[in-house]
């Protein structure tokens, strides 16, 4: 089976398919653009960050060579050599003022050192630097013993009490025996953040983590936020597998990691750049073509609809008034003139010449015809005489009365006082006299539901002289007789009210039936004595604004809602 796609539907899809083709080429190249800019972005800053470290092992090994030389001097080394022979002597106390004083002739102030201890063979520490960094005497037993194990050589070790600090170690031995024996360990400690700020940010932006791992355990940190968290496993594969970077989710947060191992130390030095502040022109950048070509899509969308529409109305326009010829409508479809000068205007022409050839004719012919039997059609109900009916049920009234049968009287009565209501031909009546209408036939069913069937009518009394249309009160009353009776007790409800608000009259008629649809006038359903033809006769009559409202009932049932102008004697041509 064809698909059968009207014009301006290929017009429109024919642009459409030209601008996305359009679009997505030209975003392509946004996108592979930006991909290089990324791969440009990860190689700099990996590259800064190998720089960077580097720079830092050039500052440890600076004071790397500092303790080496401290260690190896021969006036300290003649110090400690005293104090282990000579535990507690004068000698040994004139030692350690040497040794202090030797101390002090090195220049500390040129790196960021914190303290400077010297712990003798016998584990008396002898301090010198602005802070003394005392420690747990399990802590400098560890530290000697990590120290004793290089023999000599330099260890440095991070996160000393979990605080920024950086901790050199070096066992002295001395260097005039040939078996090297120990004389102490020198422990130099290095404020991290001096040390940092020493070599110069490598920060572009202040929102940048820097970190420093040993033993994938954090020693430095610029954020408290990663004081105590071990490194990420993600990060943990990056510098097993030798990815120097790659685009991680850490926290539910977007970070290019670069990672460098620092060979003096063997520490993992990470630097974490948020990916926002990182590449933030760009997705601008990006989110500003994407904006520009959402727009240029919809503006050549719209000049698309526009150029379709341009060709297809006159077209569709001709098809309407061939609808409307089909339907038997000739007059109609010539109402709207032929702005259109090309060929289909003239085809609209020609058509339009030939439906008022084909409407002359019917008039002519057909429609005299129709006129004519529906005028004999009129003559022959003339001829019954409503008269015949009044005068026939007045008969039959007196004749129940002299029987003595006041029951059928009165509902001949009523009865006739509502045929002459329905025959009359007047098209407004007063308020009064429709509610006397609706009493006449709530007293024939009275006769039929007894007791079961409650009106209560609210009136004032100065509406009663409100002019309002014939016959709209007794259908909706027969409709709540009809559906409003409870499905428990079988009784019907109804209550009759009106009000006036401002310019309108409201009168509402309602019942504690099981309810109707609120929908029901929005629907085509069959149902309801006439509310849909008193709907549609009150809008005919007034306007949009009036005519029946369908509402819930406050506990249960249906409330109509009938809504007209308040017109009085000599305000409206049909009083």
């Amino acid at each position: 089976m064809k698909i059968r796609i009207r014009i301006r539907h290929k017009l429109i899809l024919f642009v459409l398919i030209g601008v996305l083709l359009t679009s997505s080429i030209s975003l392509l190249y946004v996108q592979n653009m930006h991909k290089l800019y990324e791969q440009l972005v990860y190689e700099q800053t990996s590259e800064k960050l190998y720089l960077y470290s580097e720079r830092i092992e050039d500052k440890l090994a600076a004071i790397d060579r500092m303790t080496q030389s401290i260690a190896s001097d021969t006036d300290i080394q003649h110090g400690l050599e005293k104090i282990k022979q000579n535990k507690n002597s004068h000698e040994t106390y004139f030692a350690i003022r040497e040794m202090e004083e030797k101390l002090l002739s090195y220049r500390f102030f040129n790196y960021p050192i914190r303290s400077v201890a010297i712990i003798d063979y016998w584990g008396k520490d002898y301090w010198l630097g602005t802070t003394k960094d005392e420690t747990a005497p399990a802590y400098s037993k560890q530290f000697i013993a990590m120290a004793a194990q290089k023999e000599g050589g330099s260890l440095w070790k991070g996160g000393e009490r979990d605080s920024k600090i950086f901790t050199s170690l070096r066992e002295i031995r001395a260097v005039n025996s040939m078996d090297f024996p120990s004389l102490g360990t020198l422990i130099v400690r290095v404020n991290a953040n001096d040390l940092i700020e020493s070599i110069g940010s490598n920060q572009s932006s202040s929102n940048n983590k820097l970190l420093i791992y040993e033993d994938h355990t954090p020693i430095y940190w610029s954020d408290e936020e990663w004081k105590d968290k071990p490194m990420p496993s993600s990060l943990i594969q990056n510098e097993r597998s030798g990815e120097r970077y790659e685009m991680i989710t850490l926290n539910h947060h977007k970070y290019l990691s670069t990672l460098s191992t620092m060979s003096f130390t063997g520490w993992t030095l990470v630097n974490l750049v948020p990916y926002e502040s990182l590449f933030q022109k760009a997705i601008q950048m990006k989110k500003t073509l994407f904006l520009l070509y959402t727009l240029i899509l919809v503006s050549l969308v719209w000049i698309g609809l526009i150029f379709a529409r341009s060709i297809t109305r006159p077209l569709e326009t001709l098809a309407l008034r061939m609808s409307k010829v089909e339907q038997g409508d000739f007059a109609t479809s010539r109402e709207e003139q032929v702005k259109n000068k090309d060929e289909i205007g003239w085809l609209t022409i020609s058509f339009d010449k030939m439906t008022a050839s084909l409407d002359r004719l019917i008039k002519d012919n057909y429609v005299k015809q129709i006129h004519i039997k529906e005028s004999q059609y009129e003559a022959l109900k003339a001829k019954l005489n409503p008269h015949f009916l009044y005068n026939t049920l007045d008969s039959i009234n007196w004749l129940a009365r002299r029987q003595g049968q006041e029951r059928i009287s009165s509902m001949v009565k009523a009865l006739g006082d509502m045929l002459r209501s329905t025959t009359s031909k007047k098209e407004m009546v007063m308020l009064q006299e429709e509610i006397q209408h609706v009493n006449n036939y709530l007293l024939i069913q009275k006769y039929r539901f007894e007791e079961r069937l409650q009106c209560e009518i609210n009136i004032p009394d100065e509406l009663n002289k409100c002019y309002i249309p014939a016959m709209i009160l007794q259908p909706i009353v027969e409709n709540a007789i009809k559906y409003g009776i409870d499905e428990l007790t079988g009784e019907c409800h109804i209550t009759i009210s009106g009000e006036c608000f401002g310019e309108d009259l409201d009168i509402w008629i309602a019942d504690q039936g099981p309810g109707m649809d609120i929908h029901y006038l929005e629907q085509n359903s069959e149902g309801g004595i006439g509310l849909r033809s008193i709907h549609e006769r009150l809008q005919l009559l007034y306007g949009e604004p009036y005519g029946i409202a369908i509402l819930e009932g406050i506990d249960q049932g249906t409330i109509i809602r009938i809504r007209i102008p308040a017109l009085w004697k000599g305000e409206d041509s049909h009083v």
